[in-house]
């Protein structure tokens, strides 16, 4: 194990870190087939995982949102299609 693991701050920073990131990073890796970024550099990299996190919690929203969130984005859809929006 590394030094750095030793001690209390990395036991703690690791804890944390497996119960928010990873599993997420798993779950998309998983479900959602994000195994290879097809960009080049670091910052389209980081925009497609920025998309698919945004997609992520999208999809959670719908799931456990209901009608609420339905409503929601139909009134957004609804403010797109307005003659002034532009």
């Amino acid at each position: 194990m590394h030094k750095r693991m030793k001690d209390d701050y990395g036991k703690q920073m690791m804890t944390i870190r497996k119960s928010t990131v990873e599993p997420i990073i798993r779950n998309l890796v998983e479900y959602f087939g994000i195994r290879k970024v097809n960009t080049i550099g670091i910052k389209l990299a980081n925009k497609c995982m920025i998309m698919a996190g945004i997609a992520y919690n999208l999809k959670k929203l719908i799931k456990y949102g209901g009608n609420q969130f339905w409503c929601a984005i139909i009134s957004l859809l609804d403010s797109f299609k307005a003659p002034d929006f532009y």
